[in-house]
């Protein structure tokens, strides 16, 4: 049964978008429209949410479908892969895109140098840790809590930005699988600490700040 899921699967994948997209509903609708939602409202989540125009720094690259989403919205994108296969897929995939640049590493140890080189407009996707099957396991099930902090301390040297953390659903320790995460409740008091606004969609936890556009 296993293996013949895995062969739908893949042929999902070969498929037209719209085909993709109506498997992908059907799979969200028999699990009564439960989190995690279809990846095609998550882009949208991403569209509607992101600084427009801005660097996006995202770390999990996965297989890199997100990521060629996003660059068509940024005028940049950094995105940081912790498993090496995954990376040098990446990085084959993206090798003629100059507008996005793949890094190969945890996001513990690349995030803080990628801040330094950016400013302006930022919009961070934070998707590298583990959620289930299929996805990096390291040291750390999850690297929120360094990502927040090397964040934070950098905001004040940012313009307009957008942070968008997948996954808020596995933010449940209370769970076996996830005992390794905050509470939700530590995302909420990192926004309010740092002045930003904050919602959740989608199992996206969504926090910004954007200032007014000036009259001229």
């Amino acid at each position: 049964m296993k293996l013949m899921y895995e062969h739908l699967r893949q042929i999902r994948n070969s498929c037209c978008p719209w085909l993709r997209n109506i498997w992908e509903y059907w799979s969200w609708s028999s699990r009564q429209f439960a989190a995690p939602s279809p990846r095609y409202i998550k882009w949208e989540v991403l569209k509607r949410n992101g600084v427009k125009g801005s660097t996006w720094i995202e770390t999990g690259t996965y297989t890199g479908d997100t990521t060629a989403f996003i660059g068509r919205l940024a005028s940049s994108v950094i995105s940081i892969e912790p498993d090496p296969v995954l990376a040098h897929r990446a990085l084959r995939r993206f090798q003629e895109n100059h507008k996005i640049t793949v890094y190969e590493g945890t996001s513990e140890a690349v995030l803080p140098e990628v801040l330094q080189s950016v400013s302006g407009d930022v919009t961070f996707w934070l998707d590298g840790h583990w959620s289930g099957e299929g996805t990096y396991q390291g040291v750390n099930d999850t690297p929120i809590h360094s990502e927040c902090q090397l964040i934070a301390s950098r905001l004040s040297k940012l313009e307009n930005v957008s942070i968008m953390i997948d996954d808020v659903r596995c933010f449940e320790p209370t769970q076996t699988l996830f005992r390794h995460y905050p509470e939700r409740q530590f995302l909420v008091e990192w926004a309010r600490e740092n002045a930003l606004s904050w919602h959740i969609e989608h199992d996206i936890f969504v926090a910004t700040r954007k200032y007014p556009i000036a009259n001229n």
